[in-house]
């Protein structure tokens, strides 16, 4: 069975920073993934958005960024292995743990940290009639690219903010955009309302509800929607559906490991550890006390610095809290 000292689970931007950070104190780590990229929802939501609130990059695209954190996480080639789900955690009366992997054990580690943010992430559906026949035939869960949407008139489900930044993001190509929202007010950052509108290719549908997709046997052709005022129903011609009602999240659980939670998160300590002994957490996962957790990506990346620097002081009681910086090492 392979070995290593720590075991990263995620490699979405959290556990990506966190494979650099162990490489950076030389701690021989191998991250788990259990999608074929890394990214985690920068990557999978994400890829053509401008993000903006990363220090230091005004503005980078999420595939550009998702693609600068692997190459930060390669810098010391620590392993990272994809379409590799950690389905169990298993400890062993020498303190040591067993990771397995797609339901075998593959990885023996002396401490893991759990970077897998809020879970594998499943599209909530609209469950209409057509949509299912439609599925990637016009009716799309996400934005991975701007051409399926060039020159069409799309109808975007859900007057939130991944509707709005969805939005913002095929605008520039597609003709016309509808916003369908089912309540009589929108949710999303005013900010992204007005970008939309902005471009005079935005149409806002409130206080409405979807009934059916309607296509032509190949393609997406329609909508039937109903005005929830009055219940009168009525077709709205589009060519694509994007479908942003949110996603659901399947919880981070193991049978043979249980953790302490905290509205669905584990609970970390001022260290980063949780109610296990070996096993950390950072990032979207984990939750200190009653602090209310702010979701960005420089959030988790300094949570995940400080988790490494207790890793390290876990693996070896002799060694500093803190590392060095990284302008002293040549690499």
């Amino acid at each position: 069975m392979e070995e290593h000292d720590l075991g990263i689970i995620g490699a979405g931007p959290t556990g990506l920073f966190a494979t650099f950070c162990a490489g950076l104190r030389e701690i021989n780590s191998i991250t788990l993934e259990g999608l074929e990229t890394t990214g985690g929802q920068i990557l999978k939501f994400y890829p053509v958005k401008n993000v903006l609130d990363v220090e230091g990059i005004p503005e980078i695209k999420g595939i550009d960024l998702a693609n600068a954190l692997l190459k930060q996480a390669q810098l010391f080639k620590n392993k990272i292995v994809l379409n590799s789900k950690v389905t169990d955690i298993k400890k062993n009366q020498d303190g040591r743990f067993i990771l397995e992997v797609n339901g075998q054990d593959m990885y023996r580690v002396r401490a893991i940290l759990m970077c897998s943010g809020i879970g594998s992430l499943v599209p909530t559906k609209l469950n209409i009639d057509g949509e299912t026949k439609y599925d990637e035939r016009g009716v799309y869960y996400t934005v991975s690219k701007t051409e399926p949407f060039a020159n069409k008139t799309v109808a975007v489900i859900g007057g939130g903010d991944s509707g709005f930044d969805w939005a913002n993001q095929i605008v520039s190509v597609s003709k016309k955009i509808y916003i369908v929202e089912y309540m009589p007010v929108l949710k999303a950052l005013e900010r992204s309302v007005s970008d939309l509108m902005n471009t005079g290719k935005g149409e806002i549908v409130l206080n409405t509800a979807i009934k059916e997709v309607i296509g032509d046997g190949d393609k997406v052709t329609g909508i039937k929607i109903m005005d929830r005022k009055d219940d009168s129903v009525r077709t709205l011609p589009i060519d694509a559906l994007i479908v942003a009602i949110g996603h659901k999240a399947e919880t981070n659980s193991f049978k043979s490991t249980k953790f302490d939670v905290l509205m669905n998160k584990l609970k970390v300590d001022d260290g980063y550890q949780t109610s296990v002994s070996g096993v950390y957490a950072s990032g979207d996962v984990s939750i200190s006390g009653n602090k209310p957790k702010v979701g960005l990506l420089a959030v988790g990346g300094a949570e995940a610095y400080e988790a490494i620097n207790n890793i390290k002081k876990f693996l070896n009681p002799e060694a500093s809290t803190f590392g060095e910086h990284s302008t002293n090492i040549k690499l």
